[in-house]
């Protein structure tokens, strides 16, 4: 019988003698954080407080030592060498210093469509950032009712409002960049709970990284309630781990961008992804004909993502920029999520080849090699193997895919329809290629 799982923070800066409240037979999930940064997560069955406790002390001590002494260690050398060495004393008690600065403006967007109740959750986080200079704003995509609006009201000294007609989340990304008045634009969607130090983090690693024009960050579970909630963890989730990685293409080394970073899904999502304003003016926004609300389904964050390393600016992948977000509850819309997830990938490879021949052939192989390396392989395990994961599921992604090759010309022609019913916005800057 199925059980809900315990989702938890453990802080390991401070003694913890034991865990209260966790309940009876589901497996517990601990996000293990040192000083608030996120180290990487012990998952185990759950049972009495206290041997949940233990269970988790001798995890951190065989599972995550390496990553602590990595954080203590990067910390230690950036400040001056006492004069008698570092001693394993020193390590130790070393703390990060909290975030001093530069402060630069950072405009939250939170894109939305008839989900007030999602949202209500999502500006209830962002009122508990951590930062002293932000600039929130909602744009409301098409709605069908005034229920956004009166939401955000009740924020009205706090966040800006915006009602985009032309539906599709792009168009709604590409409103809240023309909007933004930070110098950075952070993305964020109304299904996520944004950690207190989401932008700082942001912030630091665009101070650390001038090269970067883009940061993304880890997406993990803000609840693992229901069968559907687990399966999507299991089948991929949006994780991609704990340790900081800068990604760039060196193009007078002859590097290609298709073939290093081509499905660009490493990177993140965008439900956690932040970009310099100043890239948008010289790249131009997002590219309307994808992801929700067109018939692509998705693909509009890994287009911008590629655009980022093709323009050879860096983008950053940081841990610490942390969201939590609130998986789909029900099967049915976790299998209808899973299938847009191969629409939308395969979309996005055929935009990209259109508008970048040069990359074609390493499009076309990484396309194949996706089809087989996580579709069809891992169809053939579940076939051997039916109890590891839903066929269904995998089926579902894979006729996906093929979907994909066609629906970025059928989602050109949506744009177009949408232009011709609304008009254009303002000029793009630097134009969409």
């Amino acid at each position: 019988m199925f059980k809900p799982a315990n989702v938890i923070d453990v802080e390991v800066s401070r003694p913890v003698d034991s865990i209260r409240g966790l309940d009876s037979g589901g497996r517990l999930h601990s996000l293990i954080r040192w000083h608030g940064l996120p180290l990487g997560r012990i998952i185990q069955p759950s049972q009495n407080d206290k041997k949940a406790m233990s269970d988790i002390s001798n995890g951190i001590a065989s599972q995550h030592w390496r990553m602590l002494l990595r954080h203590q260690l990067r910390l230690a050398l950036q400040e001056p060498a006492p004069r008698d060495g570092l001693t394993l004393d020193d390590l130790i008690r070393t703390a990060p210093t909290a975030y001093g600065g530069p402060f630069p403006l950072v405009t939250v967007a939170v894109c939305t469509r008839d989900r007030a109740t999602d949202l209500a959750l999502c500006l209830d986080a962002l009122m508990d950032l951590d930062y002293p200079a932000l600039d929130l704003l909602v744009v409301d995509n098409a709605p069908d009712t005034e229920a956004t609006a009166r939401l955000v009201a009740t924020y009205s000294s706090r966040v800006r409002y915006f009602c985009e007609p032309r539906p599709g989340l792009d168009w709604a990304r590409n409103h809240a960049a023309r909007e933004a008045r930070g110098d950075i634009v952070a993305y964020t969607d109304d299904d996520v709970s944004v950690d207190p130090g989401w932008v700082k983090a942001i912030a630091d690693a665009f101070e650390e990284e001038p090269h970067a024009m883009c940061v993304t960050g880890l997406v993990l579970p803000d609840e693992l309630d229901t069968p559907a909630q687990l399966l999507f963890e299991k089948y991929g989730g949006f994780g991609r781990g704990f340790k900081r990685w800068v990604y760039r293409v060196d193009a007078e080394a002859g590097q290609s961008a298709g073939k290093l970073y081509g499905g660009t899904g490493r990177f993140g999502t965008g439900a956690n992804m932040a970009f310099r304003r100043r890239f948008f003016e010289t790249e131009g926004f997002f590219d309307p004909a994808l992801d929700v609300g067109t018939p692509s389904n998705g693909g509009g964050d890994l287009e911008m993502f590629f655009r980022v390393l093709k323009a050879g600016a860096a983008l950053v992948y940081e841990p610490a920029a942390m969201v939590r977000h609130r998986h789909r509850r029900d099967y049915a819309s976790l299998k209808k999520q899973i299938a847009n997830n191969g629409i939308g990938f395969y979309a996005y490879l055929v935009r990209t080849a259109q508008a970048y021949p040069e990359e074609r052939a390493a499009l076309a192989r990484l396309g194949t090699w996706w089809l087989w390396w996580w579709n069809v392989r891992r169809l053939l395990r579940a076939l051997v193997r039916p109890r590891a994961f839903p066929v269904d599921l995998i089926v579902a992604e894979l006729k996906g895919s093929f979907i994909g090759l066609r629906r970025y010309a059928a989602s050109r022609r949506h744009a177009a329809g949408v232009l011709r019913q609304f008009g254009a916005p303002e000029p793009l800057s630097g134009g969409t290629r």
